[in-house]
């Protein structure tokens, strides 16, 4: 059977054809362009508005995206918080809490989402503040004694000030079919790229040397002459449901049922059948899914009727599943993964991050600063 998304994704493709598809595209473009007049007199509010946009006295670094989906932000806001660390700096992560229990709470509980909870395990020795208000995180933050900001998910959030805004776009299906949500997946015009400092192609490696050359190229005259970084997402090992390593053999010798709740599952499945698992099965649930007990216990039966040695899922599904699994006679992988640049890429992120920092002030005037503001 297939899922909504699925249905979803071939109609505004354009994959759907006849009647109703035309006649349902025709209204979603109609919700579009109401969406992207709205879209349009907020961002004239922040640019022309003073005192819309609020500064924080420590830098601010933004991972964010211009389409709905699974561009990497996650893996993307791991990397930058680890850079920044080994440079010595206590570093917070803002992030918003999809679905978090309390979304109005000021928190440093992790436990009220799933991407906070895996930001938290990955990065163990950052703060992680879940908040919608991210200048009120930010402040709870510096409070609590770091001195810089990174901001999950943070490109459309544009009340607090950023100092360096990273932009990820998927070059597997970079603009979200043309059109602004929810005719496609756009979620500001493609001419706000002129606002990020940075732009990285994320998963450049599964495209063809054509397509990225074509798409850098246009990325770059979108942009206003931006730097162009690439970015491949790559499987670092298997761990179990507690983070911890596994030491597996041969990937080939894996037949494994594949389930997730990710914006991009696609993106997942090709990156297990690249390591030469074989897939019995795969279950694409919706991104962010809370998963039932029958379900879990389903996804089960089904690895054991097709004789699967291994189920397989995501970091982002693991976190919610750490004390809800029973283990069973198939075991449980959770497939780590990290983006890798190459040497020239890597440079250019690095200086980046190393000329913001290099701004930083001291601990007593970011003190008073806050003190200042409450």
């Amino acid at each position: 059977m297939r899922s909504r998304h699925d249905i979803f994704f071939d109609l505004i493709s354009g994959r759907s054809q006849g009647l109703f598809a035309d006649i349902a595209r025709g209204l979603l473009t109609g919700l579009s362009l109401l969406y992207s007049l709205v879209i349009r007199l907020r961002n004239v509010y922040f640019d022309a508005v003073p005192g819309a946009v609020q500064r924080l006295p420590s830098p601010v670094i933004s991972v964010g995206n211009l389409t709905v989906g699974g561009t990497g932000k996650t893996p993307m806001t791991i990397e930058i918080t680890d850079a920044v660390r080994r440079r010595g700096h206590r570093v917070a992560i803002l992030t918003r809490g999809y679905v978090a229990k309390h979304a109005q709470r000021n928190s440093t509980d992790a436990s009220q989402s799933d991407e906070a909870m895996l930001l938290a395990r990955r990065c163990p020795q950052a703060l992680v503040v879940v908040n919608p208000r991210r200048a009120q995180g930010g402040r709870t933050a510096l409070e609590a004694g770091c001195d810089v900001l990174v901001m999950d998910d943070g490109f459309q959030h544009r009340r607090l000030g950023r100092d360096l805004d990273i932009v990820l776009v998927d070059a597997t299906r970079p603009f979200g079919f043309g059109a602004m949500l929810p005719r496609g997946l756009l979620r500001e015009p493609r001419s706000v790229l002129r606002r990020a400092n940075l732009l990285i192609m994320t998963r450049s490696d599964q495209v063809t040397e054509k397509e990225r050359k074509l798409l850098h190229g246009r990325l770059e005259r979108l942009s206003g002459g931006l730097p162009v970084i690439e970015a491949a997402h790559r499987p670092a090992g298997f761990v179990d449901l507690a983070g911890a390593a596994l030491s597996i053999g041969d990937p080939s010798d894996i037949r494994a049922v594949l389930f997730a709740g990710i914006a991009n599952f696609d993106g997942f499945r090709q990156t297990v059948e690249a390591l030469g698992v074989e897939i019995a099965a795969a279950y694409e649930y919706p991104d962010h899914h809370e998963y039932t007990g029958d379900e879990l216990a389903g996804l089960r039966d089904v690895a054991d009727n097709l004789e699967a040695n291994a189920l397989i899922t995501t970091e982002k599904d693991a976190v919610k599943l750490e004390h809800r699994w029973r283990d069973g006679a198939c075991p449980l992988l959770v497939l780590r993964m990290k983006m890798q640049f190459d040497e020239a890429d890597a440079l250019i992120l690095e200086q980046k991050i190393d000329d913001l920092l290099s701004r930083i002030p001291s601990r007593q005037a970011i003190d008073v600063a806050v003190s200042q503001s409450t």
